[in-house]
């Protein structure tokens, strides 16, 4: 008699296919707009909760609180630098970083979110307009 194996493989295979845009989402990503101030540096997204970002601009995340890692390429004499912080995303949303710096000589800086929007798209699926 022959067992149905491949049977076993359907939910398996149907988990895997599902992927982050399937539940409501949130979107980390380094803000594309350069800044007037001198002091506000493009980044690099390394990270998030300790899984490396495939695309090194945004990570898709689901909502909620995250670890993120981000690195400030090596510029002007300065080695490349990295910091981690804390970041609470919400539901359908797009959040824009930056590196602000102490100073434009120095070496100090610290991540901020520049701006925010709710994602269309995503509040349209699962019915989350505000």
């Amino acid at each position: 008699m022959k067992r149905p194996y491949f049977l076993l493989l359907v939910p398996l295979a149907a988990a895997a296919a599902s992927g982050p845009y399937d539940q409501p989402y949130s979107i980390i990503e380094k803000d594309p707009i350069r800044s007037a101030d001198p002091n506000v540096i493009p980044l690099v997204i390394n990270r998030v909760d300790d899984r490396n970002a495939l695309n090194l601009a945004r990570a898709v995340v689901p909502p909620g609180r995250h670890q993120v890692t981000v690195d400030v390429p090596a510029r002007k004499g300065f080695p490349a630098s990295q910091h981690t912080f804390e970041l609470t995303t919400e539901p359908c949303t797009r959040y824009y970083i930056a590196a602000k710096l102490d100073n434009p000589v120095g070496q100090r800086w610290e991540p901020i979110v520049r701006s925010h929007e709710r994602i269309g798209e995503c509040e349209k699926k699962f019915a989350l307009a505000r």
